[in-house]
């Protein structure tokens, strides 16, 4: 029989084993890190042509979330070392989805340059009753290390689909990568925002100048509003 001295003494060692996960818990665990992409100031982000005399397209586009596969679906930030080790930050997570705030930056850099006669509408209730929709593609999203030197990345492929018969009007890619100047999480998102508000710009211009070629895809078909 273990003796009153002895339980209490294992009794005091149970503690101090059960009380230190706990603590080694609280000194490992970082605090977590929510961020969100910005649209990038319209001073700073790329000068888009002077509109055309009316947009390209008649009706309304409808945005969808954005593809994400992968890393790039999870709510960590993804980081690549060199060009082929891929991983995630265990703390530092977006706010919203990147597909969700993709789409809504895509919004915003349409009402800068529109593409249709009507609004162009992020997730609206019903994308089908939209005229044509925007779909894009995250092929890459990332800040990049190679040695000390810092890097983000981006890569996006989209199209336009006219709603009434599903076919593609337009479709195209843009990719950026530019070094990270400064040493912070918060620089890194900061180059992702500018990167993702250039990569979209960039495919809207060749939306509008790839439509331009095709005169025969700015009227419906149908010769009316969106079908329903």
């Amino acid at each position: 029989m273990i003796s009153r001295s002895a339980r209490a003494a294992l009794g005091a060692a149970l503690v101090v084993v059960a009380a230190l996960p706990a603590a080694c818990i609280r000194g490992t665990i970082p605090s977590r890190e929510l961020y969100r992409l910005a649209l990038a100031p319209a001073d700073s982000a790329p000068v888009l042509p002077v509109p055309a005399p009316s947009p390209r397209l008649v009706g309304t586009l409808g945005i969808s979330p954005y593809i994400t596969a992968g890393i790039y679906a999870e709510p960590a930030i993804a980081y690549r070392i060199g060009d082929s080790e891929y991983g995630t930050y265990p703390s530092r997570e977006w706010a919203l989805p990147l597909s969700q705030m993709l789409g809504v930056l895509t919004e915003e850099v349409l009402r800068r340059r529109p593409l249709t006669a009507g609004p162009a509408i992020y997730n609206p209730p019903s994308l089908r009753s939209q005229t044509y929709l925007w779909r894009g593609r995250v092929r890459r999203f990332e800040e990049v290390n190679r040695g000390k030197v810092v890097s983000a990345s981006v890569s996006v492929d989209a199209s336009i689909l006219r709603t009434a018969d599903d076919s593609v009007v337009w479709s195209g890619s843009a990719s950026r990568e530019r070094l990270v100047s400064g040493s912070t999480m918060t620089d890194v998102v900061r180059t992702l925002s500018d990167l993702a508000t250039e990569t979209v710009s960039e495919l809207v211009l060749q939306a509008d100048q790839g439509l331009q070629q095709r005169p025969a895809a700015t009227a419906e078909r149908s010769g009316g509003g969106a079908p329903r």
